[in-house]
């Protein structure tokens, strides 16, 4: 029974693997532990919002970050990463007026000499709850009013090179709870200590038996003693081929599985300009180009 049952939790977690892949989604690194900005242009905060759709709730996390900017009147540029859009919004005495994407041309209701704040929408992550409902998490970069940043040049990624792969080499599922798998860590970590377990009771009850043979004189009770035996070695070494298995297993998963998406600044050191989508006086759409010495 009990090797029965260590097969059985095998066979889960790796069926667990192929589902995972297909349709699990595992919360990004980034909303509990935000990246640090190379220079204070700039600042990343997240901000959550709950509705009924999700661009409402995209909405309400874009209020809730121009209300903590103190941002009464004036314009916002956002630049989404994910979706290599711009989007302007105008905001007068606090109330949001209505939403353009940036195409080629558009009008706005206020005419400006400076857009009061940038915004760069880096990431999102969204769940539904049994209401219907999207609650909402969104990452943005965002400058101080009336400066003009010059963001990182990040990339979003959900591959961890080697950094879980030595992980789950000194503790099986250690790599994949770092990648944000934390299910999948879980059982793999559970089926380690198992068939440990396992190997440890199996061998001491072998070892006990095989001592008690030369002590009897029954050779009924040798027979059996030595049947035992057998049965407690077979009983080991499932338990040492499934360790083997799950640890094999454990490395490859580590390796090539999907995580959690996160972000990675990229290397500043060789570029020396920058793009920041702006606009003209009259209100009109153009890109800024900064040079960096």
């Amino acid at each position: 029974m009990a090797r029965k049952n260590l097969l059985l939790f095998i066979s889960l977690i790796f069926s667990l693997n192929i589902f995972s892949q297909s349709s699990a989604k595992f919360e990004p690194q980034w909303i509990h532990k935000l990246p640090k900005p190379t220079n204070n242009t700039f600042m990343y905060e997240t901000h959550t919002a709950t509705a009924k759709s999700l661009n409402g709730a995209r909405d309400l996390c874009l209020k809730e970050l121009t209300s903590n900017s103190e941002m009464i009147n004036g314009m916002i540029v956002v630049s989404d990463k994910s979706l290599n859009t711009s989007v302007q919004q105008t905001v007068e005495n606090g109330v949001f007026k209505e939403k353009s994407e940036i195409k080629g041309n558009f009008n706005t209701d206020i005419k400006t000499n400076e857009v009061k704040l940038y915004v760069n929408k880096i990431d999102e992550y969204w769940e539904r709850d049994t209401y219907g409902n999207y609650n909402l998490t969104v990452l943005y970069a965002k400058s101080e009013l009336h400066d003009r940043p010059v963001f990182d040049d990040i990339e979003l990624t959900t591959k961890y090179g080697g950094h879980g792969v030595w992980r789950s080499a000194i503790v099986p599922g250690w790599g994949q709870l770092y990648k944000g798998s934390k299910l999948k860590g879980g059982l793999i970590m559970g089926g380690t200590v198992a068939a440990i377990g396992g190997i440890i009771v199996t061998e001491c009850v072998r070892s006990d038996y095989s001592r008690k043979i030369p002590q009897t004189k029954s050779a009924d009770i040798k027979r059996a003693y030595a049947t035992k035996v057998d049965h407690y070695a077979m009983g080991r070494n499932i338990c040492i081929g499934a360790l083997a298995a799950l640890y094999v297993y454990n490395i490859i998963d580590a390796a090539v599985a999907p995580g959690a998406r996160r972000v990675v600044v990229k290397d500043r050191r060789d570029r020396r300009y920058s793009f920041l989508p702006s606009v003209t006086e009259d209100g009109g759409p153009s890109l800024s180009a900064y040079m960096t010495f």
